[in-house]
């Protein structure tokens, strides 16, 4: 009579009758699918979607003051509206600070002020030999970036806050270099650090202290903002296609996003490296 085959054992130091590619039928009992996994409702990911539709809408409002300013249209109306944007912001960004350190803040936002004043001669000539071509295409350029590497609350390896806020300061330098005179030039930089800097400060701290409903509320009013100015001052097609775009990132992609969810299928088993449980241990 035969003798009876021994069982396999999953280790290396014994040697066993058994070839080196041999598959036990237990292989895939302890296989694991999608460990973890968070499952994103529809409403969630829509509301996530407008951090992405708020900071174009921004973009959007940046780019269409700068082309009023240029054309020298609206004057009066974007000196106070920026000035009115300023004295709103600033105070609200130190009322809502959590360290309370009312002081040291407000000493920044000073010398930007009177520093961004002084220095906007020195600014509206420092790009003067560039072609406007090359300042329009490095500007737009910029914009990109800042788009790309904006922290949108999502914790990805592309995010950087700093290269982000510092192409959009870039395309600010550069486009003010277009403009007529030097008062020009300190209202357009002083939006852009209101829009792209402050804002998105005290936004942070309303998220972390302020109910959900006002920071939707403020998302709908900036790209409500930034749609009819593309309407008042863009063509009829450039507003249809800004429109489909607002659309597509708000309904469109949330929706192919929440239906892909399904596909994801994500394999864990005995095969895959050891991960350490620090909370275990």
């Amino acid at each position: 009579m035969a003798a009876r085959k021994k069982r396999w054992q999953k280790v290396l130091y014994l040697q066993q009758s058994y070839p080196d590619n041999y598959v036990p039928e237990s292989f895939l009992r302890d296989l694991r699918k999608n460990v973890n996994f968070h499952w994103y409702s529809m409403p969630d990911i829509v509301l996530a979607s407008l951090n992405v539709i708020q900071e174009i809408s921004l973009v959007i409002i940046f780019v269409e003051f700068f082309w009023m300013m240029q054309i020298d249209v609206y004057q009066n109306t974007i000196y106070y509206t920026i000035s009115i944007l300023t004295i709103f912001l600033y105070p609200l960004l130190i009322l809502s600070s959590s360290d309370k350190n009312v002081s040291g803040e407000l000493r920044t936002g000073l010398i930007f002020i009177i520093g961004g004043f002084a220095v906007s001669p020195i600014l509206k000539t420092l790009t003067e030999t560039v072609s406007t071509d090359t300042i329009y295409t490095m500007s737009g350029i910029m914009l990109i970036v800042h788009l790309l590497f904006f922290d949108y609350g999502v914790q990805a390896a592309i995010v950087s806050p700093p290269l982000s806020i510092n192409s959009v300061i870039f395309a600010g330098v550069c486009l003010a270099s277009r403009l007529p005179t030097s008062y020009h030039t300190f209202a357009l930089l002083t939006l852009v650090t209101d829009i792209f800097v402050v804002f998105p400060a005290f936004q942070r701290r309303l998220n972390q202290h302020g109910p959900p409903w006002l920071k939707f509320l403020i998302q709908i009013f900036v790209a409500a903002i930034s749609f009819i100015l593309m309407i008042h001052l863009g063509s009829m097609y450039a507003s249809i296609l800004y429109s489909i775009l607002l659309l597509s990132i708000c309904l469109f992609f949330p929706w192919r996003f929440h239906e892909w969810q399904r596909l994801k299928e994500n394999i864990y088993g005995p095969w895959d490296e050891a991960i350490l449980d620090l909370k275990a241990s």
